[in-house]
């Protein structure tokens, strides 16, 4: 009777410990799985930032894109084409300087 104790009580002791131990390696997977959301979404924040100013330079370049129009507008409607030719050259020189730097964000 004692050692049919003992074999029901060592054979409860290894359910909890088997329990204990698969609920362990659930909680390690969770974790895992967690710690990779964490980075995906890291990642997904940088690129939205990036995005983000990819967005606004380009509004800034459109602004001054239609700047530049209207000034080669005003310059052609009072038939000023010297003028006109000047402002294209200047704007093809700074675009030619700002060719050389390109962006590393990628």
């Amino acid at each position: 009777m004692l050692i049919i104790a003992i074999a029901l009580t060592l054979s409860q002791l290894l359910i909890v410990f088997l329990i204990f131990h698969k609920e362990l390696h659930d909680n390690i997977q969770k974790e895992e799985a967690n710690d990779l959301l964490t980075l995906r979404l890291n990642s997904l924040k940088h690129e939205a930032a990036l995005i983000k100013k990819d967005i606004n330079t380009t509004r800034v370049l459109r602004h001054d894109l239609r700047h530049h129009y209207r000034m080669l507008y005003a310059l052609l409607k009072e038939e000023d084409i010297p003028a006109a030719l000047e402002h294209i050259e200047k704007q093809e020189a700074a675009i030619s300087d700002l060719a050389i730097y390109q962006s590393t964000d990628i």
